[in-house]
């Protein structure tokens, strides 16, 4: 049934309504320049004013890959506000260009970019920027705007791609909607928080977070490393590996001068690297646990992968066959919730296997060890064979960096030399005795069996822009180790 009245205001209306009460109160940092609501809100109005001539309208989808944070964000929230579907992509070197550029009616970058015949290429060059400068910001017109249906496509998202090609999901408003709700609650974000986003808008999080904070009179930054340490900030939103990214670009023994919260999304935070965290910033650190299919799942999973299953989120385990299992048992995590999507865009035969009857069935192995209470366990191809047992793989790699502490490090599971090899480690470290290294390794993982591993030394973990590992190219370097690495 529909409800009366219109719907509910988009995130540029609460940024109007912030520049008209309080103009001057800080909204962006991006490096050495910053905006606040009022400088921030003529800037999306000028470009809702552009687009809007051009011819950017309801249900149009657009594609926004701006080098700049506060570029980016200003496009997709002037395209938001009239109602069209945004796809963020990388301006550089993203692998899924192709895709993106199918699913887009129109491509707004300040990278030249080559689209496909009837895809409109708008470039964000010196002729772009001096039209938009030149919007009258007091036109008297009505501002164009479209508060989009909640069941209207807003937003388009994708899988992470590291495990091969990415699979891309139509959003509705609702799911976009309840993540942005759900992040201002679960990020803990007040009106004086200053929240330090580290990735790029191709992960739907930096979008939701920014906007949930912008929603709420608070500041977004966007800051090079360079540039961390003269920034007081209250909240970080990192990966893990990019996380660990901002520690090592601090000066040595750097300690922020008052609490920083710490969520990170989209892989596993080891247990040194979460003690690290609460050293450097400290505050608490979490590591929230979701899908790209569902949002959030749980809000904090710690060190042993067990966390409470967020409010409005159900469970089940299930079999590969799809029989739910009972509490204990191992199996595949099966979700729902208000923010999860139907289907992969063009993909039915993905999209049966993973949506049924109203559940996303994951990628992802764990159990249920009490009511509302996850070990997620890590994904299927996660699962890796350590002395004739099956154990997770991030379990593994948090004893290997407990045992020899690499700069960096990633298990996976690998099938070489006819089946006897089924264990790929990678290393980031100095190590002028590498035979040293692996009997460690050996020594620390083997309960009396042989285990079966490849230890191979690099000079850094193959990641994809986002920050998360590269598993299709380290699958190759395994499998064709270069000499140095040996």
């Amino acid at each position: 049934m529909d409800l009366p009245g219109r719907p509910i205001p988009t995130t540029f209306e609460y940024i109007e309504a912030f520049a008209f009460r309080e103009p001057k109160r800080p909204a962006l940092v991006q490096d050495q320049q910053a905006w606040n609501y009022q400088e921030l809100y003529l800037d999306i109005v000028r470009v809702i004013r552009v687009l809007h001539d051009i011819g950017v309208k309801r249900g149009d989808r657009v594609a926004v890959g701006a080098s700049g944070f506060q570029a980016g964000l200003v496009l997709l929230l002037a395209c938001e506000n009239l109602g069209a579907v945004t796809i963020s992509f990388l301006h550089e070197q993203d692998a899924d260009l192709a895709d993106v550029f199918t699913l887009a009616d129109w491509v707004f970058s300040d990278f030249a970019q080559t689209v496909p015949e009837g895809v409109q290429f708008i470039a964000i060059d010196d002729a772009f920027i001096k039209r938009m400068r030149a919007v009258d910001v007091a036109d008297p017109r009505p501002l164009p705007r479209c508060t989009l249906d909640l069941d209207e496509p807003q937003r388009i998202s994708r899988t992470s791609g590291s495990s091969g090609r990415s699979k891309f999901m139509l959003l509705k408003r609702q799911a976009q909607e309840h993540t942005v709700r759900t992040g201002a609650e679960n990020g803990g974000y007040r009106p004086d928080s200053r929240l330090l986003v580290v990735g790029p808008f191709v992960m739907n999080a930096v979008l939701v977070r920014s906007s949930a904070c912008l929603r709420i009179g608070a500041a977004v930054l966007e800051l090079s490393h360079s540039g961390l340490a003269g920034h007081e900030i209250t909240h970080v939103l990192a990966l893990p590996a990019l996380l660990e990214g901002v520690m090592r670009s601090l000066p040595p023994g750097h300690v922020s001068r008052s609490r920083v919260d710490v969520q990170t999304l989209g892989g596993f935070i080891s247990p040194q690297m979460r003690e690290r965290a609460m050293r450097v910033f400290g505050g608490p650190v979490s590591s929230r646990y979701g899908t790209n299919e569902t949002t959030g799942i749980c809000d904090d999973v710690d060190a042993n992968g067990v966390g409470i299953v967020s409010p409005g989120v159900d469970i089940k385990i299930v079999d590969e066959s799809g029989r739910e299992l009972p509490q204990g048992e191992l199996g595949v995590i099966a979700v729902r919730t208000p923010g999860m999507v139907e289907e992969y865009i063009g993909l039915p035969e993905a999209s049966a296997a993973a949506f049924r009857d109203g559940w996303f069935h994951s990628g992802d192995w764990g159990m249920l060890i009490a009511p509302r209470v996850l070990r997620l366990v890590g994904r299927h191809d996660d699962l890796v064979i350590v002395g004739g047992v099956k154990a997770p793989a991030m379990t593994v790699e948090s004893k290997v960096r407990e045992l020899v502490a690499p700069d960096d490090c990633t298990v996976l599971a690998v099938n070489l030399d006819a089946g006897a090899t089924n264990l790929g480690i990678a290393l980031v470290m100095n190590a002028p005795d590498r035979e040293a290294v692996r009997r460690a390794i050996a020594a620390g993982l083997d309960p009396g069996m042989p285990i079966g591993a490849r230890v191979l030394f690099l000079d850094a973990i193959p990641r994809l822009k986002s920050g998360k590992v590269d598993r299709v190219a380290l699958h190759v370097l395994f499998a064709n180790p270069p000499a140095e690495a040996v």
